[in-house]
């Protein structure tokens, strides 16, 4: 019986089913080149392609900025890019080409990508994901105002910081040497200069509602158990229905809430 089978299926694969094969396969591959591979234009900066739908997403780790700056050091340098999903985008690791991008060239990079789990608590503003030219360029001009009122470039911010830095140093001071974990002790200094500029006060880093809102601050995109997670709903946000992602938004969005009110 195979022998038969075997024979008819020889009989049956001519020429032409072989030609056609061959062609689909090719026809295949050079979509795959030509939608997925070929990078966007001829002078587009060398990075990582990933694989195809998921792009670089898969490679990206629980942090993903770690991740960049390590394939920008390593291979492709400070001006890089990457496959975030389906969407190519241009990835600027260092000061210069962040500063020629986004102060010198502002008018050329003044829009801004919309998130889905972004939206869930800034509806649309924020001055990293302001929506739209002129909604940007409002809420952009608004806190350069805001903040240059408050101090910032000028000589009085330093003041706040040296102040503020006092503390720490006196806190260390009284370990005497002890091991500790500095994560929250320097979280919290850096919050403090924060809220004398803002405020015009500071807190008490032992204070447990301080202590909350600066964890908050950590976990908003640094949180070990759900960072991977959230990555993903960045560029396929219908993951949101299923768990463990569906677990991870709402720590997400609640840690952000907490933050803000």
């Amino acid at each position: 019986m195979f022998k038969s089978f075997g024979y008819y299926f020889g009989e049956s694969l001519t020429s032409n089913h072989v030609i056609s094969g061959l062609i689909g396969g090719f026809t295949i591959v050079m979509c795959v080149y030509y939608y997925w591979w070929k990078f966007p234009h001829p002078r587009y900066p060398p990075g990582v392609r990933g694989v195809p739908i998921f792009g670089a997403t898969l490679f990206f780790g629980r942090y993903v900025q770690e991740t960049l700056a390590k394939w920008s050091r390593s291979k492709y340098g400070p001006v890089m890019s990457a496959r975030f999903g389906q969407d190519d985008a241009v990835v600027l690791n260092d000061y210069e080409s962040i500063h020629e991008a986004l102060v010198k060239n502002i008018q050329h990079f003044n829009s801004r990508p919309s998130f889905y789990i972004v939206e869930q608590f800034t509806h649309g503003y924020g001055f990293g994901f302001a929506d739209g030219h002129k909604k940007y360029l409002d809420v952009r001009n608004f806190s350069l105002s805001a903040l240059r009122g408050l101090g910032i470039g000028r000589r009085t911010m330093e003041t706040r910081v040296s102040e503020v830095a006092q503390d720490l140093v006196k806190i260390l001071e009284d370990l005497d040497q002890k091991p500790t974990d500095l994560k929250m002790m320097l979280g919290g200094t850096v919050a403090n200069v924060l809220c004398s500029v803002v405020f015009g006060k500071t807190y008490d880093l032992s204070d447990p509602e301080y202590q909350y809102a600066v964890q908050c601050s950590f976990d908003c995109f640094g949180d070990p158990e759900n960072s991977e997670y959230v990555n993903f709903m960045f560029f396929y946000p219908k993951l949101r229905y299923i768990q463990p992602f569906k677990r991870a938004l709402k720590k997400f969005i609640d840690v952000h809430l907490g933050l803000i009110g």
